[in-house]
């Protein structure tokens, strides 16, 4: 970066994780012997990997870094960005006011009327990393899931692939791209539907880009370790099922089952422990209303009131 950046850049831009193709800067650059001067600041876009990994701010030279939240800090609606004091004051005058960094800051980030519901969500996520260890215990989860996702592609004897190799350094750990038995589209079809009735889904999701041979899964924060344990045993499983043999280079594969698999998932099937609630609205089948794989957490702000009935009104008196 150093020797090839144009001298005039006023900042060098990077994506530290590419979620489409899955590659990840694990650590950004750092610029030992470089002062700030010399490098214009890096502008980082991390929405896709904040929060899971350490940051070398100054040997980074970062100077802004912003994050979507709706990836590992919370939800659609609201970007975090942090910028180094120094860049402040340098907006163009054209700049609308909400995107103006130095307007907010002197605003105490209230110059607009802002999303309160999605700032205290990302309070809580915050808390919520807090209580799990921080950033260190993050990135050991996020290694974890992304190492036993890698392994059962490797182990599958090609059923499984992935775009980046094994000896790349920069594997995602956020997103991890995968086809299934070289893109068969039957079996690719086949193997979303049955994940459908597992209730593991978001793994083909609609991007400005094509749609190609690889679906995706993304190990956010919000994806625990024995979830993707889940979706990992899942694999093995519909590897099993459906060989592939190879005879004078020609591929063929065989499928089983196919019509058991097609038979949409119970609505009993679904995980939502019901009982934390008081009762459900009259008529009303929680377990449908609901959405499978439904979980309630300590972190969760929710009250027995909001899946309550609605109170009966009182009889009206009539005055004389």
């Amino acid at each position: 970066i150093v020797a090839e950046h144009d001298p005039e850049s006023k900042f060098i831009y990077m994506c530290s994780n590419e979620t489409v193709n899955g590659i990840e800067l694990h650590r950004l650059p750092v610029f030992d012997d470089v002062d700030n001067t010399t490098v214009p600041p890096l502008v980082v876009d991390a929405s896709s990997d904040f929060t899971s990994k350490p940051i070398s701010w100054r040997k980074s030279n970062v100077g802004i870094l912003f994050a979507c939240a709706s990836k590992n800090i919370g939800h659609p609606g609201i970007t975090m960005v942090i910028i180094r004091k120094d860049l402040l004051g340098q907006a163009n005058p054209f700049t609308p006011g909400f995107l103006n960094y130095e307007t907010n800051i002197l605003a105490d980030n209230v110059w607009n009327t802002i999303p309160t519901f999605n700032v205290d969500v990302i309070g809580i996520m915050m808390e919520w990393i807090l209580d799990q260890g921080g950033i260190e215990a993050m990135e050991e989860n996020s290694v974890a899931k992304a190492e036993l996702m890698y392994g059962l592609i490797e182990d599958s004897n090609g059923f499984y692939g992935t775009p980046i190799d094994k000896s790349s350094e920069h594997r995602s750990r956020m997103n991890v791209p995968f086809c299934v038995a070289g893109g068969d589209e039957e079996l690719t079809n086949l193997f979303l539907v049955e994940c459908w009735n597992r209730g593991i889904v978001g793994l083909r999701t609609v991007t400005p880009f094509k749609q190609g041979i690889y679906l995706r899964a993304s190990l956010y924060h919000g994806v625990s370790y024995e979830e993707t344990v889940v979706l990992a045993n899942f694999m093995k499983e519909f590897a099993a099922r459906h060989s592939i043999s190879k005879d004078v280079g020609e591929t063929t594969m065989v499928a089983e089952n196919v019509s058991s698999a097609m038979e949409p998932a119970s609505p009993d099937s679904s995980c939502v422990d019901l009982s934390i609630f008081s009762s459900s609205p009259t008529g009303v089948d929680m377990a449908l209303t609901l959405p499978k794989n439904f979980k309630v957490s300590s972190y969760t702000k929710i009250s027995r009131d909001m899946f309550a009935p609605p109170a009966l009104a009182p009889a009206s008196t009539t005055l004389r």
